[in-house]
């Protein structure tokens, strides 16, 4: 998905949040993956501040403003119409950015 953001030129960066105590699977996930990962410590406090939940996607417009979150658990993105409604949901928080741009 990253690849085809860049393709088209939207400023879409995807990144990944280990939870704290999670960090067994990291190596694996670090070695065969590409997407960029962030590991929450104590003093980040990123899962809690952001009430995570396992597979959640989180989304934040150019402001950092939470604008929606798409779980992944049951929606796979290999399944087409879960990919489409994800990428739908990042694109439509870029265009929103950019119309606030215009309009403000």
């Amino acid at each position: 998905m990253q690849e085809e953001f860049e393709t088209m030129g939207l400023e879409i960066e995807l990144l990944a949040i280990n939870k704290i105590g999670s960090g067994s699977g990291t190596t694996y996930f670090s070695e065969d993956m590409v997407l960029p990962m962030v590991q929450d410590e104590a003093e980040l406090g990123i899962w809690e501040s952001w009430d995570g939940t396992w597979r959640d996607v989180r989304v934040v417009d150019q402001d950092n403003v939470h604008v929606g979150t798409f779980n992944l658990t049951g929606h796979s993105l290999a399944e087409e119409e879960n990919y489409r409604a994800l990428f739908d949901m990042l694109t439509a928080a870029v265009e929103k950015g950019r119309e606030l741009a215009v309009d403000g």
